[in-house]
């Protein structure tokens, strides 16, 4: 009886080692699927940013007169500053051109002076 179940162990184990031996160790088709389908969807995303990029800009009419009414010292690529002196006397002066209540800038074309005076003098 002993011998009959030591046989039954042994073909038991003996079976389950072939059965591992004999299972398919290349996975690497679920790996190359799995990279075609990332693939797939970053040339879809890339897709639709290239015909996002390809439509014309429309600018409307509130746009185009902000864009108007911005001085040349406020945008960087004409080699302004948004935040220096010069553009807050700029859009200081711009808005009073264009406003019933004039703004009084005396203190911005101080503060401009001072500021030029000091880059001259080398501080």
């Amino acid at each position: 009886m002993n011998t009959l179940a030591l046989v039954a162990i042994l073909a038991f184990i003996s079976g389950a080692g072939a059965g591992l031996v004999a299972r398919p160790r290349d996975k690497s088709h679920k790996v190359l699927e799995a990279q075609a389908q990332s693939l797939d969807a970053l040339l879809d995303g890339q897709t639709e940013i290239l015909t996002e990029a390809q439509k014309p800009v429309v600018l409307d009419a509130n746009l185009k007169a902000a864009l108007a009414e911005t001085p040349p010292a406020c945008i960087r690529d004409l080699g302004g500053d948004p935040l220096s002196p010069q553009c807050l006397l700029m859009a200081c002066w711009s808005y009073g051109q264009s406003s019933a209540q004039r703004p009084d800038c005396d203190a911005v074309e101080a503060l401009v002076v001072q500021k030029g005076s000091e880059s001259k003098s080398g501080r």
